[in-house]
């Protein structure tokens, strides 16, 4: 555990690509993200619903209205094709897409590897943010930023933003530590899922 100030928490992390590929599929995965994907899928439906209909009542147009008999079949049938094949892309979106969100996270990062993302990071945890340091360079995120705080059986997740995050590995890091920062992250972020003590351990 690296030396802390009062009121202060620190530790050094080794993050890989597989660290940043987890959590982008994690944040794929997140409510407010699969809500946002089932809006849309939802409008997608009720538009293709409505436009089927209209199309079919113009290409059957006599004059006086549309030839219900000849449309009905039809419409149920494109609709039941239509539906059923947005139901399938749905669930691709959901189960097959965060596995291409990992492996693109890895090869972006395989064609650009620098300090800046991977290897050893120093992350302090004092009073007015989260402080992280590499070999190369150093910044701070306010605590006013932070939306959230989730944890995994593997890593702690600040979450910035939508998409943003500091990623936390949880390897290799002793209890009193991981505890300490814990303590911090709750002191400061009112969203947090955290584990207690007897749950870490």
């Amino acid at each position: 555990m690296t030396p802390s100030a009062p009121g202060q928490a620190s530790m050094t992390v080794d993050l890989t690509a597989d660290d940043y590929a987890n959590f982008a599929a994690y944040v794929y995965k997140r409510p407010e993200l699969r809500r946002r994907r089932y809006r849309s899928h939802l409008r997608f439906a009720v538009l293709m619903i409505v436009a089927l209909l209209a199309y079919l009542v113009w290409q059957t147009w006599d004059g006086k209205g549309p030839d219900w008999g000849r449309l009905l079949p039809v419409y149920f049938e494109g609709l039941a094709v239509g539906l059923g094949i947005l139901a399938v892309l749905a669930l691709a979106y959901e189960y097959v897409l965060p596995a291409l969100v990992k492996m693109n996270t890895r090869r972006m990062l395989a064609r650009q590897p620098d300090t800046l993302y991977l290897g050893r990071h120093q992350l302090d945890f004092g009073p007015d943010g989260i402080s992280d340091a590499t070999a190369t360079a150093s910044g701070r995120m306010d605590w006013a930023d932070v939306r959230r705080v989730e944890e995994t059986p593997e890593h702690l997740y600040v979450i910035l933003g939508t998409l943003q995050g500091v990623i936390i590995p949880k390897r290799g890091q002793d209890a009193a530590t991981l505890d300490a920062v814990r303590a911090r992250l709750r002191a400061h972020v009112a969203d947090t899922q955290l584990a207690t003590s007897a749950e870490a351990h």
